[in-house]
């Protein structure tokens, strides 16, 4: 029951937070008046929807390294990229298809334009494609995302579980996983295991999520009639995700893994 509970919840549904787009490290090049030059960024978040970061230009033989300091807001980042002598330049970032176009400017002057990928460390291997239905997904809800509980007793016995779910980009669902553990004065153990039936019906169903302002939906077709579902009212805020069943108002928070 607990799992059928969890799932309900979950199926609304991040990011870690806004800022989970620039994160990596990332190759590309900035071009100005003298040219292409090749670069890479390597990005982290710093919480509150900042991030962080280095900038590597190759001129030559040289290597210039830029500090790098940035606001997100959803696709867009604004800051500041400083150099080793003090110098400060202004900073424009934009995130789309997973690549970011880039303006950096001095007094107010764009003065270098870059265009960035994201490196992958390794190929992936090929996956079967999913006819695309046309329906809305909030990009923030895709990945997997865990619930975690803890519990304790006055006996001394204390411990915890955790379920996921993988929400994918073309509105399908996948099994996470689930683990346990539990401690006590003369014992301790720990599980975890997956092939949740709840998920392999509804992935058996063909049901997909997809979104409407902040409510997700599962869109189910059931002899022939296809039925959109609302499920939960959701909200993402630095890394969490919290759930609010449509019918019974409870809430639960997640966390994306």
């Amino acid at each position: 029951m607990k799992t059928l509970i969890y799932l309900s919840f979950f199926f609304m549904s991040l990011f870690e937070t806004i800022a989970q787009n620039f994160i990596g490290n990332w190759q590309g090049q900035v071009q100005g008046s003298g040219g292409a030059l090749q670069a890479e960024m390597s990005i982290s978040s710093a919480g509150n929807n900042q991030i962080v970061g280095q900038l590597h230009v190759h001129s030559g033989a040289n290597l210039e390294s830029y500090e790098l300091k940035c606001i997100v807001n959803t696709y867009n980042a604004s800051g500041t990229l400083s150099y080793k002598d003090g110098t400060v330049f202004g900073l424009e970032m934009i995130w789309q298809n997973n690549t970011i176009q880039q303006q950096i400017s001095y007094n107010n002057q764009v003065i270098l334009q870059g265009s960035f990928s994201k490196k992958t460390e390794a190929t992936k291997p090929a996956v079967t494609s999913t006819k695309p239905d046309g329906l809305f997904r909030d990009p923030n809800l895709v990945g997997t995302w865990t619930h975690h509980e803890n519990y304790s007793s006055n006996g001394g016995f204390y411990g915890g579980s955790s379920t996921s779910i993988v929400l994918n980009a073309d509105g399908t669902i996948d099994d996470g996983g689930s683990s346990a553990y539990v401690s006590g004065p003369n014992s301790s153990g720990n599980s975890s295991g997956g092939d949740n039936s709840v998920i392999a019906q509804i992935k058996a169903a063909g049901a997909r999520w997809f979104t409407k302002g902040n409510m997700l939906y599962w869109r189910i077709t059931i002899n022939g009639k296809v039925t959109d579902v609302p499920n939960s009212k959701y909200y993402i805020d630095k890394g969490a995700l919290l759930l609010t069943d449509y019918n019974t108002g409870k809430k639960m928070l997640y966390y994306k893994k």
